[in-house]
């Protein structure tokens, strides 16, 4: 995927607010926003992120989102259910989250056991998910907006390994 297309693509569609904790998975895309991103900030690790972005929609009504890295999720399950959740206060958010340790891919071991629930508890929290297709990379985008919009909570764009071309 044409990592500057990608985000210009958010971008057209109104997502301007980036912040998150970097990911190897998506040095890419996180460099492509650094140059690029009028209000970007990164923090020091996933949950402060989705409460920067949650004050962020708070104040605007205007979709963020956060890049995060897998390993990462832990750290932000409680903002996730006691704050974004639609039980809660009901955020909006697109979640861009890098996919290590993803069943049947080589990688590191200590990625292994994060990749291999990472789908189940994002499900298991009650968030949707939409995995990134290298061919359909906009109707998946789209498909996020769409489900953001319907249940008025945080939605995962997953992102497996080597998506996005060198920017």
């Amino acid at each position: 995927i044409d990592t500057k297309q990608f985000y210009d693509y958010l971008i057209g569609k109104e997502i301007e607010f980036f912040t998150g904790f970097p990911d190897s998975l998506l040095q890419e895309i996180n460099n492509c926003i650094l140059e690029n991103a009028k209000n970007h900030y990164v923090m020091p690790n996933e949950g402060l992120s989705l409460s920067l972005a949650s004050g962020y929609y708070t104040s605007t009504k205007k979709i963020p989102c956060v890049y995060l890295q897998n390993s990462g999720l832990g750290n932000m399950t409680n903002p996730l259910l006691s704050l974004t959740h639609k039980n809660v206060y009901s955020i909006p958010i697109l979640c861009i989250i890098g996919w290590r340790g993803e069943p049947g891919i080589k990688d590191e071991p200590q990625h292994k056991s994060q990749g291999d629930c990472m789908v189940n508890l994002i499900r298991c929290m009650g968030f949707d998910l939409v995995y990134l297709d290298k061919l359909n990379w906009k109707n998946n985008i789209d498909k996020c907006i769409e489900l953001i919009q319907k249940n008025k909570q945080p939605v995962f764009l997953i992102v497996r390994k080597g998506y996005f071309k060198k920017y």
